[in-house]
């Protein structure tokens, strides 16, 4: 049985991503504006590494063999990678260069596949995800000890601040987002204690998310370790409050399932953002729109609008289920 709770925490962190693809990249760099640069620190202290922690804290639940695991994930998170990524790379070639937003772009198909394969490309969270999964499935049970848990963490910061890892085979977000990901995993067996502690000290958490992760987000990123380490689990807490909250109200909210929708097919909606470039090309370049709040808020709504078109078609189309990771 689904957990709610985490497809609503899921759907609440894709929309985040969608919010800071609204502020990002060509035809205009928004980030350069004060508030966007702001709401892109807020956003970037805490999204990616919460899906790590998700997918950590889902994976110590599995009861699958080894082989079951690897096969499972390849073709869940490795399959639509690639299949996404060709999709990505054919645009690229096609598609005029005001509209790209990877640098890698202007050297052409070979630069884009290697960028793909060694890389983790535009996708690189699903890339990264796989290999951790490859690290990881062999040496799962011990995990389940406490003691390797803190180790290996301890392990990740201290290879993290060294900086010695290459950019190849994305090594450098590997040994990142796996402290992330085990921690995820060490906290299953406390998440009843934790979602009734949220819902019983909300307000605490969402002052302390508001503090650390917005007021003072400008100074807090000055700190390395602070911002790569701390916000993120302050911002998790907080999203998953949220998702606590909305979870007592969704029988009677529209919107609230519809953040379920995005958490469920949570996926589908990160490989599926190819229409956003298009998009922002459309609002500034064609219709010449340069208000900033209106390109953000245009260009968050139609690319749910649009991903969702995408979603519901695909998954109704049964040759489509298994490169769209369904």
């Amino acid at each position: 049985m689904r957990d709610r709770s985490l497809d609503l925490g899921k759907g609440l962190a894709i929309l985040f991503v969608y919010l800071g693809h609204s502020i990002l990249y060509h035809p205009i760099q928004m980030v350069n504006i004060p508030w966007c640069h702001v709401l892109e620190r807020f956003i970037v202290s805490f999204n990616m590494p919460m899906f790590f922690i998700i997918s950590g804290f889902l994976f110590s639940k599995t009861r699958k063999s080894t082989a079951e695991l690897y096969k499972a994930k390849t073709l869940r998170i490795l399959v639509p990678y690639l299949f996404t990524m060709l999709i990505l790379v054919c645009a690229k070639l096609v598609l005029p260069a005001s509209m790209s937003y990877n640098s890698a772009a202007g050297g052409g198909i070979k630069s884009l596949i290697i960028n793909a394969l060694l890389y983790g490309g535009d996708r690189w969270f699903v890339y990264t995800l796989y290999i951790i999964f490859l690290l990881l499935i062999p040496v799962r049970n011990f995990l389940k000890s406490k003691w390797v848990d803190v180790a290996l963490i301890a392990v990740f910061i201290v290879v993290h601040f060294l900086n010695f890892l290459p950019s190849i085979f994305a090594l450098k977000n590997i040994f990142h987002y796996m402290e992330f990901f085990v921690a995820g995993y060490a906290l299953n067996e406390y998440y009843p204690t934790i979602k009734t502690w949220a819902l019983k000290w909300w307000w605490l958490v969402y002052v302390v998310f508001i503090m650390a992760n917005i007021v003072f987000i400008e100074m807090l990123c000055q700190i390395p370790f602070v911002f790569r380490f701390m916000l993120p689990f302050t911002g998790t807490l907080a999203v998953m409050t949220m998702a606590f909250q909305l979870e007592k109200v969704i029988e009677k909210s529209k919107v609230a399932q519809y953040i379920e929708y995005c958490g469920k097919y949570s996926l589908q909606f990160y490989l599926f953002t190819f229409c956003y470039p298009l998009i922002r090309w459309g609002i500034v370049s064609v219709l010449h729109i340069t208000n900033p709040f209106i390109i953000l808020s245009s260009v968050f709504i139609l690319q749910l609008i649009t991903t969702t078109i995408i979603v519901e078609t695909t998954r109704r189309i049964k040759w489509l289920k298994i490169p769209c990771g369904y």
